[in-house]
């Protein structure tokens, strides 16, 4: 089941952030968090404990055969932290990862596949412009991308 959407939610004095019920039914009461794979932006990552494990076992296979790649490896790995719901459906970040990604009082939640990103609130907006901010030749470069991407997807079915 994929996740999707964008939500905004205030992060708590003890760095807890509601998670919203879409999100809840995929990811279930206990999951890892960890920093994204990409390290040029500053964000989390959640992904449920069975995908999770696929990740990290894929990324050893990887390192066997690549040993340039083992530090990122490990890196990926001791990032991740089991966590889990509260009663108050709820998450924990822990402080090493909302220093990591900047987190303050708001963060933005957004569904992406298997997995949910936690945007420190300001870097996401920067990222992802409002759309009355983008130019025309921008909007066509985005569709055309999208056209590609969707085309891409279909012939992979």
């Amino acid at each position: 089941m994929a996740m999707y959407g964008e939500f905004t939610h205030r992060v708590d004095d003890k760095g807890r952030v509601i998670l919203p019920v879409s999100m809840r039914e995929v990811l279930g009461d206990k999951f890892v968090i960890a920093k994204s794979s990409d390290s040029t932006l500053k964000i989390l990552y959640l992904y449920t404990r069975e995908d999770w494990e696929k990740i990290i076992e894929a990324g050893a296979r990887i390192a066997a055969k690549d040993r340039s790649k083992a530090t990122y490896v490990r890196q990926l790995s001791a990032s991740g932290k089991d966590t889990e719901l509260d009663s108050q459906n709820r998450v924990l970040i822990p402080i090493e990862l909302r220093n990591y990604a900047n987190i303050g009082k708001e963060t933005v939640l957004l569904g992406l596949g298997n997995r949910v990103e936690i945007w420190n609130k300001e870097s996401y907006y920067i990222n992802h412009p409002d759309e009355t901010e983008v130019t025309k030749e921008k909007a066509q470069e985005d569709a055309d991308k999208v056209a590609s991407l969707l085309e891409e997807i279909a012939l992979l079915q």
